[in-house]
């Protein structure tokens, strides 16, 4: 047997150890949220039984705690049924409520406003079939773009009939991309041959000012300067905010590669956020673009995502599939035994069921601890192969950080003045996945693994919790405060810590407790 000495053991030590420093001071960009998209395959959502539904939607919105649901504009003729979309739209704001905000884009101009008819692009038609139709007249330049911002108008007014009112709205997805699928091209300025997205943009957002904001332009990737082209031409003041894909970057690399390589992104990232970070700038579609899932896919969508919250100023990131075909991102949906999802007669999956891949870990990593209002804050590591990111809160009682670890298993340091880790969970490749862990002082991330660790500032605060607006009138009205853990924390009568309007002020640690309450009147328990 090899015989290690004290010294070899104690470089090993220093070679396998990080430290984690964080600035909460040195606030950035705000977040917007985290999220993904609801676009195709509501039909085999609809298809599980209604227990099975209220699984998925539990598990897709509380579970990842999501705050950014894509969705698609598919008013494009009077005949689609919005049932299932209007029904998954519906279940996400149960549960989530005003946390959740709804991104609308469009695929496709009406048929009847593009040369070919036809909402999809089929093979054999040329570009100018698949862009808006040439007209006279038009206040916006040569092309359809006043009927084609009233369509937009009279969707979204469709919508809220409905009650779905969305928060964002991408005027057209990808609309760089020929695709034999939904499509309209535009470029970024109208041509002979192709309609201009800048002139697109002014007519949609004469049309829909004041009813949603506006993100664009989102080309399918952000590579060759593809980005730049419709930014620079469009007009700044007609948008809310940025938005683009990852399909490409400055490698040329497929989106499968990328995924394996994700600092391919962090230049061109970086170049957009320097460009154009004065406005809010949201990734709005990506994933590996393969038939199956990878195990090594959870840490390239982390790492992917630590690049653009830190050099890409990302507000928020939505992936591509939060819930698709049996073989998705995050969630997989099969609908019941003899559906032939592979196109070969082979079948996938038995039963109705889902399944949740390695990607749901990723993303929860963040969305489940990071809330719309937080910022990014400063956080380097001392590891070069740690990769981190850190959040505040907007009153600044929590801060998440977010570490990375793509090589051998490390101690992490975390020190953190005036805060306590108050939480962590791990999720590791080939292994455990969102599994809660001990928020000790040092931290043990195994090779290939995130870890996300939740801090509570240790500084007290006088909290003003409302109970019930009639124990003001009730002299025995009584109080108990318990923390999470059950723990009796407080009790009193009115008059002890009860203030007349009926709300409750302690000297209590920042955290989040139950309340329960006794009048006359009434009784209730509230968080």
């Amino acid at each position: 047997m090899k015989k290690i000495t004290t010294a070899a053991l104690a470089a090993a030590t220093i070679a396998t150890a990080a430290n984690i420093t964080v600035d909460p001071s040195a606030t950035k960009q705000e977040i917007i949220g985290f999220g993904g998209a609801s676009v195709y395959y509501q039909n085999w959502i609809a298809n599980l039984p209604a227990e099975d539904q209220e699984v998925l939607f539990d598990t897709a919105f509380t579970g990842l705690n999501l705050s950014l649901l894509r969705v698609a504009n598919w008013l494009q003729d009077g005949s689609k049924d919005l049932t299932d979309d209007i029904n998954i739209i519906k279940a996400a704001q149960k549960r989530l409520g005003s946390h959740l905000k709804i991104e609308m884009s469009s695929w496709s101009a009406p048929g009847n406003l593009k040369p070919s008819g036809s909402l999809n692009g089929y093979e054999g038609h040329s570009k100018s079939d698949k862009t808006l139709k040439k007209t006279n007249g038009d206040a916006y330049g040569s092309y359809a773009y006043t009927d084609f911002a009233n369509w937009w108008k009279k969707s979204l007014e469709s919508y809220a009939a409905q009650g779905i009112v969305p928060d964002y709205i991408s005027l057209q997805n990808e609309p760089d991309m020929e695709a034999n699928y939904e499509e309209t091209l535009f470029e970024p300025t109208e041509t002979d041959e192709i309609a201009g997205y800048k002139e697109a943009l002014n007519a949609v957002y004469d049309a829909v000012k004041g009813k949603a904001k506006i993100l664009g332009p989102e080309p399918l990737g952000i590579g060759y300067g593809n980005f730049d082209k419709y930014a620079q031409a469009l007009d700044a003041n007609k948008l809310d905010g940025y938005a683009y894909h990852l399909y490409h970057a400055m490698s040329g690399d497929n989106s499968g590669t990328n995924y394996l390589n994700p600092e391919n992104f962090r230049a061109p990232m970086k170049s957009i956020a320097d460009t154009y970070g004065t406005k809010p700038i949201i990734m709005t579609e990506f994933c590996p673009m393969l038939d199956e899932p990878r195990e090594e896919d959870m840490l390239g969508l982390a790492h992917i995502m630590q690049i653009g919250f830190t050099d890409g100023k990302l507000g928020g990131y939505v992936a591509w599939q939060l819930f698709y075909g049996y073989h998705a991102q995050m969630i997989g949906v099969c609908p019941g035994a003899g559906w032939d999802l592979t196109g070969d007669g082979r079948y996938v999956c038995e039963g109705k069921e889902i399944k949740i891949f390695p990607e749901y870990h990723a993303m929860r990593h963040y969305s489940k601890f990071v809330n719309p209002g937080w910022k990014v804050i400063g956080a380097t590591s001392d590891n070069s192969n740690l990769y981190t990111v850190a959040f505040r809160s907007a009153n600044g009682d929590s801060i998440t950080v977010v570490a990375i670890n793509k090589s051998s298993t490390t101690e992490l340091s975390i020190p953190l003045d005036n805060y306590t880790a108050h939480y962590a969970v791990q999720s590791v490749e080939n292994g455990d996945k969102s599994k809660e862990i001990s928020p000790t002082e040092t931290i043990s991330a195994p090779a290939k693994s995130i870890t996300t660790v939740v801090f509570i500032s240790d500084t007290p605060s006088n909290i003003r919790t409302p109970i019930a607006s009639n124990l003001a009138n009730d002299q025995n009205a009584t109080a108990k405060v318990f923390d999470l853990n059950g723990n009796l924390v407080w009790s009193g009568l009115k008059g002890q810590a009860l203030n007349a309007d009926g709300t409750l002020r302690l000297n209590l640690r920042q955290s989040m407790y139950l309340v329960k309450t006794n009048a006359s009147t009434i009784k209730a328990v509230k968080k």
